[in-house]
């Protein structure tokens, strides 16, 4: 049954209110960390100076970060230094994927240029074979 293209799904829903799925990828990294969330907010303070970056994070203002309400957000800079730190881009996977995108690693960044140089490699052979029997016929 065809749908109109601007009719959302009813089965996979992407809500464009990111806020509860960032804190809950941010909350999974921080639990799969090492270190503490002290040692955290030190490793992005660190990080901002280096990358003369204004930022100035405490345990605190992490921790607000993370709580339910989606008024209290890390902003975008905040968000990239934590994410760096902890080592992970599923946060940033969070905001991309209402969108109909992806967060994609180096690798994977390697593998779709070579599918789509593949891609054209086969559409180049098909245009040479359908040329090659038009003159032969």
């Amino acid at each position: 049954m065809p749908t109109h293209r601007d009719q959302l799904s009813l089965f996979s829903s992407q809500s464009a209110n990111i806020a509860a799925e960032v804190k809950r990828q941010i909350r999974l990294a921080l639990a799969g960390s090492r270190h503490s969330r002290v040692e955290i907010c030190d490793q992005v303070n660190r990080l901002a100076v280096v990358e003369g970056v204004r930022l100035s994070l405490t345990k605190a203002t992490l921790d607000s970060w993370l709580k339910d309400d989606p008024a209290r957000m890390p902003g975008l800079q905040a968000l990239v230094l934590i994410c760096r730190v902890l080592g992970t881009t599923e946060p940033l996977s969070a905001l991309a994927h209402p969108l109909g995108a992806a967060v994609i690693n180096e690798r994977d960044a390697q593998i779709l240029a070579w599918g789509r140089a593949e891609i054209q490699r086969r559409k180049a052979a098909k245009r040479a074979r359908l040329a090659l029997e038009a003159i032969e016929v």
